[in-house]
């Protein structure tokens, strides 16, 4: 999974349940109603975003760190996310 997908997929669950969004109810929706992966698949993916500052996290609920509303990105911003931000395995899951 890259950047692009991670944040496309951040993008459908902000559309989608709204911002912000208890931590719990995020994994259920991209887990089970989206089938994005596993359920710690899912927490890996919300820690990685929170490392690289896509949302920001207070208590058990998160927030977008974008417009998710406007799917207003340049070019070079789709790219750099791209070929830059890749998610590896070695994330823990958010608790």
């Amino acid at each position: 999974m890259n950047g692009r997908d991670l944040l496309l997929i951040l993008t459908h669950l902000f559309r989608k349940v709204g911002s912000p969004v208890k931590v719990e109810e995020a994994v259920e929706f991209l887990s089970f109603r989206c089938r994005y992966g596993r359920p710690s698949q899912v927490r890996r993916m919300l820690t990685f975003a929170l490392q690289n500052e896509m949302i920001s996290r207070t208590e058990d609920s998160i927030e977008a760190g974008f417009l998710y509303d406007q799917q207003a990105l340049s070019h070079n911003i789709v790219s750099n996310l791209k070929s830059t931000i890749r998610m590896d395995n070695d994330v823990e899951p958010m608790f």
